[in-house]
This record gives structure tokens, sequence and C-alpha cells, in this order.
């Protein structure tokens, strides 16, 4: 017997890290077999730079779990407890992701079976503000004997932000990094003295210099730079294709390969880089995909099975 289908809206303005939807959901493929089907947990609906949260449960032992998602496969890890297996995965959109429906396809093994699920999920528009700023011009427009430095620096950020460590250290909701208020949000469209135009990648806290920087969940460090546009900066992966990155930091207080907890002291704040003032500037990569962190960490209207995953 299908189990009922429960929906409920949207109630953050920034989307809700998730809207529940839960099917109980019988395999469109693969072998006959167990009586204790899994039950999966997505989105209906997920705005355009956003993340979100998947989840397949079972009563039956889950193995081998794959998730098909923009045209990229996601392997996430296995929570078994008493009496349910677990696999939580994170997922997002790029800033200048298409609306319209897109697919998710899980494949796992139930019980020694093959198990294939299908659900769509509509990606919504959403509009990005404008903000101009006012820089240095040697920030706004670097020589181009900086060109090549500059270049180097982003494939090395790039990089660390597509690392994907096959165990999951996250939890939601993420730990603030900083009490300050946010500011400046994530996919502004900016221009800088009134010519340069960039798109926002993070979000801005207000952290005046000196602030200590804490991490949003515990993970591994795998880049410590100094770097010319984004200042001092620390990257560090929380697992499952979870990565975040601290900029502009005035003090660098781990290396890499350096382990850090949730909501450990792993630097301050400052003003190094392209910046108005001191401030914390965090990006976050799900699945090599620069995506709003600003959900993750406002989950208090989450009710029913959305608050269950909460503690997982």
């Amino acid at each position: 017997m299908q189990a009922p289908i429960i929906n409920r809206p949207l109630t953050l303005p920034h989307l809700i890290i998730i809207t529940v939807a839960i099917g109980l959901l019988w395999p469109m493929a693969g072998k006959a077999g167990s009586n204790r089907p899994a039950t999966l947990v997505v989105p209906e609906t997920v705005a355009v730079g956003a993340p979100f949260l998947v989840e397949l449960s079972s009563s039956g032992k889950l193995e081998a779990v794959e998730i098909e998602w923009s045209e990229r496969v996601i392997t996430p890890s296995i929570t078994p407890a008493a009496q349910t297996y677990t696999a939580l995965a994170m997922l997002g959109t790029g800033m200048n992701a298409e609306p319209g429906v897109r697919s998710i396809r899980v494949r796992a093994r139930v019980d020694g079976r093959n198990r294939t699920y299908q659900k769509f999920i509509e990606l919504l528009p959403k509009e990005f503000p404008r903000e101009a700023l006012s820089v240095a011009p040697g920030m706004n427009k670097p020589p181009k004997e900086i060109h090549g430095r500059i270049k180097r620096e982003l494939a090395a950020m790039r990089g660390a932000l597509r690392t994907e460590l096959p165990q999951r250290w996250w939890k939601i909701p993420f730990h603030r990094p900083v009490e300050g208020i946010m500011l400046s949000r994530f996919g502004l469209r900016r221009t800088f003295n009134n010519e340069t135009k960039r798109r926002h990648t993070g979000l801005d806290f207000r952290a005046p210099e000196g602030t200590p920087i804490e991490a949003i969940a515990a993970g591994k460090v795998v880049l410590v730079g100094k770097y010319y546009l984004p200042g001092n900066t620390v990257v560090i992966d929380h697992g499952n294709g979870v990565v975040s990155m601290a900029m502009h930091m005035s003090r660098v207080m781990v290396k890499e390969g350096e382990w850090v907890e949730r909501g450990q002291a792993y630097g301050h704040s400052g003003a190094t880089g392209r910046v108005t003032g001191a401030h914390l500037h965090l990006s976050v990569s799900v699945q090599g995909v620069t995506v709003d962190p600003e959900p993750l960490f406002d989950l208090d209207s989450l009710t029913g099975a959305a608050a269950a995953l909460q503690s997982k």
C-alpha cells in the first residue's frame, strides 16, 4: 500500500533547505525481491542557486546508493541505525541554472535487490539584487603582471571546492561561523567602481577585524592560501561533496591536512584582498557547485520528517 504524500509550503524567503515530499516508492526496475521498500525524501521545488537534501531510508539493508542529478552521479555515505539504514546527500544548483523541471534518479541495493527510484524537482526562478562597491583601483583592475598569479590562485580554489571525501561529517542546521548579521547575499550582481561586473558567490557576515571564525561543520582543511583577490583563505572539506571557504581573513590558525571540529575557531576575520572593510565572506560548494549558504543556518520552521533530518 502506498503511503500518503505530505506536501508543505516553503516558509523561508531564501528556500528552506528542503520542502518535504515523502513518497513510499516501489522499484522502477531491477530484480523482484524484498517486501521492505525504501522511502525517498526529496524537495518538490528548489530555488535556483539553493542547496537541498535527498534522503533514502529503509528498514532493509541499504547498499550501493547512487544519486543521478544534473549529469552527475553522487555516492552518499550510508548510516546504519538500530532498525533503519539511511543515505543522506546534499545537492544544489548554481545561480545561473535554468528554471524548469529536472529529474532525480536514485539507484540502490535493498536487502540484496537492485532498486531504482525516480522523482522530479521543479527549479524556481529567483531574482538577484544589484550592488555597487568602490575598491582600490589595483583591486578592480589588477596590473597585468598579477594576472598569472590570480589565474593560478583561482584554479587552486576551484579545485579545492570540488574535493569529495566519501564520509559525511556535516549535520544540519550548520553552525554560524560568526555572530554578526548577514550582509551581502549570495548571487548579487555587483559592480566595482562603476566598471567591473561580478556575481557574488558567497554570503558576507559582519565581523570586525579579529573576530574568531568558527567551522560551520567538522571537516578536513584542504587549502590554505594568501591570495590577491580573496586575501587569506581557508577551505574545509566537510565530506560527501560539501565544502566551505572563508576569505579575507586577518589570521589563519590552521594548516592544510588538519582536522577541525564543528564550532572550532580556525582564524580571525579581516580585510585582506579585494574588500571595502573587514568582514567574513563564506562560500559553500555542494557537489562542485557553489550554492547559497544562507538556508543552511535557518531551519527552525522545519517540521515532520524534515525536522528529523536535522540531527542526522
